[in-house]
């Protein structure tokens, strides 16, 4: 009852989509959006907890985080990105991680997950502020391909 879980779900036109709820660990790179988003070392949690039988960290559960996958307009080389600076300029502050691979990358095919090409980390104290950030995000940046 206290075990993380992974879950996968989708927002676009026809709603919210899920197409996963499984009771093991999530993916790639979330323990780390964990910790960013309760101002958290989990791995040092986890080493203390192996270690010394116990923790001394608390969650503070402070911040919502998301992981955004960009993906490419097509398959191909990376030729430019739309909308990049003015992310950083308006909410450079949120974001805690990102990988925008130099102009002139091939891009990675879908089979690869959703942190092959550009992926950023997001994080917000309110929920639906930072899914509004998100959508923004969604709509302006552009990874351009050809």
């Amino acid at each position: 009852s206290t075990s993380p879980t992974h879950m996968e779900w989708f927002f676009g036109p026809k709603g919210l989509k899920f197409s996963e709820i499984g009771a093991r660990p999530p993916g790639v790179s979330h323990w780390d959006i964990y910790s960013a988003a309760n101002e958290l070392d989990l791995y040092k949690e986890w080493a203390d907890g192996i270690v010394y039988g116990q923790t001394w960290g608390h969650a503070s559960r402070r911040y919502s985080a998301a992981q955004m996958a960009l993906r490419p307009t097509q398959d191909g080389t990376i030729v430019r990105y739309e909308g990049v600076d003015e992310m950083q300029a308006k909410y450079g502050d949120l974001i805690f991680d990102a990988y925008l691979p130099p102009v002139g990358s091939p891009t990675q095919p879908i089979e690869k997950g959703y942190k092959a090409n550009a992926w950023l980390h997001i994080r917000h104290p309110d929920y639906d502020t930072l899914r509004e950030i998100c959508m923004e995000i969604a709509n302006k940046v552009k990874v351009i391909a050809a």
